[in-house]
């Protein structure tokens, strides 16, 4: 995902919507739950690769990519047969950061656990961030570092 599409989402923010841009290359979702000039407070960040992408290298490359959250996520479940991996932040009051990918998509989410499960909750991040963070996912899937 390149810088002028990570501007292009920034553009497309706003409050209680799903900002959605694409560039052929890949496309990102940004289901989002307030915004102001500075940051952005979201449900949940998408970004899916044109083509099915290497799933090690995306396992590999998803910490760096991922910087820009508060807290750093690390492997915690891979099955290369299965086509599927899940990354996680320690837990923290109850709450961690959860990350999916098969390889061409992935989904960042924030999960708090409670008495009946887990729960999606927002998380907020500067605007620059979240585009960094776009842009450095975007990398992870088409095989090439942002940065």
């Amino acid at each position: 995902m390149s810088a002028d599409l990570a501007d292009t989402l920034d553009k497309k923010l706003v409050r209680g919507q799903t900002a959605r841009v694409d560039d052929g290359a890949s496309h990102a979702e940004v289901d989002v739950v307030d915004v102001d000039r500075l940051g952005v407070s979201v449900h949940g960040v998408r970004v899916r690769g044109a083509d099915r992408g290497d799933l090690r290298r995306c396992v590999e490359a998803l910490p760096d990519a991922l910087d820009a959250l508060p807290d750093a996520v690390a492997p915690v479940e891979v099955d290369f047969t299965l086509g599927g991996a899940v990354l996680r932040s320690p837990t923290r009051k109850h709450e961690f950061y959860e990350v999916r990918t098969d390889g061409q998509e992935v989904s960042v989410e924030k999960l708090r656990v409670g008495p009946d499960g887990r729960a999606r909750v927002p998380f907020t991040l500067t605007r620059e961030q979240l585009g960094r963070m776009v842009e450095g996912v975007g990398g992870a899937l088409g095989g090439r570092k942002e940065g």
